[in-house]
């Protein structure tokens, strides 16, 4: 067997094999996170479809929303709509953006947030408050029409509708725009009705 038929790859060849995997991973990983945070926010976006059709029946039957008494992020919001009639099937809805470091008051992942006026009997003004401090009022459009908001921390992890958001600006309606990087600040917020 003549000797150079038995040739192994040289340390120039291995290099130039490493360095176009790493190319392609680098390539690769950032879309594969985009599309992780796209299929989060298609999830809420459908979450706060079926919470808004259950708040709209919970409101034909009763005459009002349920209310937001107590904290922003209380667990049991959503449980007056399971019981006793079953407007959905569950009473808590966890947040996908919410991380392990983000927990309700009961230590459960945090859920999505509810906000609203609360009743004619009980009125507490946060959300009008909220509303009008927010950067993107304009966007809100017809502000003193709407009942209720459903809130997701979004992407950058940070409720900024809660008074301990982390980043700027604080206690406000800060909306999430995927047209500003998948990851960039703001709430995804579902206005109703």
């Amino acid at each position: 067997m003549r000797r150079d038929a038995i040739r192994g790859f040289t340390l120039i060849e291995l290099l130039i094999v490493v360095a176009i995997i790493g190319i392609l991973a680098a390539i690769a990983v950032p879309n594969f996170m985009n599309a992780r945070t796209r299929a989060k926010i298609a999830r809420v976006q459908g979450d706060f479809s079926a919470l808004a059709n259950a708040l709209e029946t919970y409101r034909l039957d009763n005459g009002r929303y349920i209310s937001r008494a107590g904290n922003l992020s209380e667990p049991r919001r959503f449980y007056p709509l399971t019981s006793p009639v079953s407007y959905i099937s569950q009473g808590r809805w966890p947040d996908p953006f919410a991380t392990e470091y983000i927990k309700a008051p009961d230590g459960d992942p945090m859920n999505y947030c509810y906000e609203s006026d609360g009743w004619p009997e009980a009125y507490a003004g946060y959300m009008t408050k909220k509303l009008n401090n927010s950067p993107h009022v304009f966007l809100h459009g017809k502000q003193n029409a709407y009942q209720y908001a459903l809130i997701s921390c979004g992407p950058d992890m940070d409720l900024q509708a809660d008074a301990g958001a982390k980043s700027q600006p604080q206690d406000v309606f800060f909306l999430y725009d995927a047209s500003n990087g998948t990851t960039s600040n703001g709430d995804v917020i579902r206005f109703g009705p």
